[in-house]
């Protein structure tokens, strides 16, 4: 059987963000109000558990010029310590909250999986860049944000066809496989290229190193943003 990470045993490994997405006009094609849309992240913040987010940040991930709300768990209760979840929220066009929960980075404590998460600022998507054990068989999963909503942009992965002599010191998995890209069989450089394309050719911005801001210091920052104009 050929290892993927789409596996069921792979992502029961994994800990999830909450994404809520961000538009700028309601149904009818008119404005939404800057101010409606920051009440709403004061809300979410407010609202939050501090045992799942304690740490957030304001970046416009879409380019909109309304940024969303990310946060994350620092000293918070995480299923797997070495998981790290994120949340990034906003609205849709309508001005209504979006969830999305399929996003993280980090080691997990089973094995299995190492990722890294990036966010392309301004472009709307998310690079999780991963590797699995025992192998370090390499996947690529590109995300992006529309309408509040996140989807999947393109995929591809490295499979092992067959783990026969596996044992053997001298076994190399990647020469036992193959590199495909949204299903369809390439090569290697063709893989990185496609890569490359869907990333807009920008490496990104690791979620682990943004500055992350407490509770109280992220709804001190977003009443600038509450005042009506």
């Amino acid at each position: 059987m050929k290892n993927s990470f789409l596996m069921p045993a792979v992502a029961g490994l994994l800990c999830s963000i909450v994404l809520f997405g961000c538009g700028s006009t309601d149904s009818a094609g008119g404005s939404i109000k800057e101010s409606t849309v920051y009440n709403k992240y004061c809300d979410i913040v407010s609202a939050s558990d501090p045992k799942r987010w304690d740490g957030f940040a304001l970046i416009d991930l879409d380019g909109d010029g309304v940024k969303e709300l990310f946060a994350t768990c620092i000293d918070g209760e995480r299923e797997d310590e070495g998981i790290q979840p994120y949340m990034i929220a906003g609205c849709n066009k309508a001005g209504n909250p979006i969830v999305n929960d399929e996003f993280q980075d980090g080691v997990a404590g089973a094995g299995g999986y190492r990722g890294m998460l990036y966010y392309i600022e301004g472009k709307g998507l998310l690079h999780e860049s991963m590797v699995f054990a025992p192998f370090g068989l390499p996947a690529d999963t590109i995300y992006e944000l529309k309408d509040g909503m996140t989807e999947i942009k393109d995929q591809g992965e490295f499979s092992v066809d067959s783990y026969d002599d596996a044992e053997d010191e001298s076994w190399d998995p990647f020469e036992h496989g193959s590199w495909s890209w949204n299903g369809e069989t390439v090569t290697e450089e063709k893989y990185y290229e496609m890569l490359k394309e869907s990333t807009c050719d920008t490496e990104g911005s690791l979620m682990s190193e943004i500055d992350w801001k407490s509770k109280d210091a992220i709804l001190e920052e977003m009443k600038k943003y509450t005042s009506e104009k």
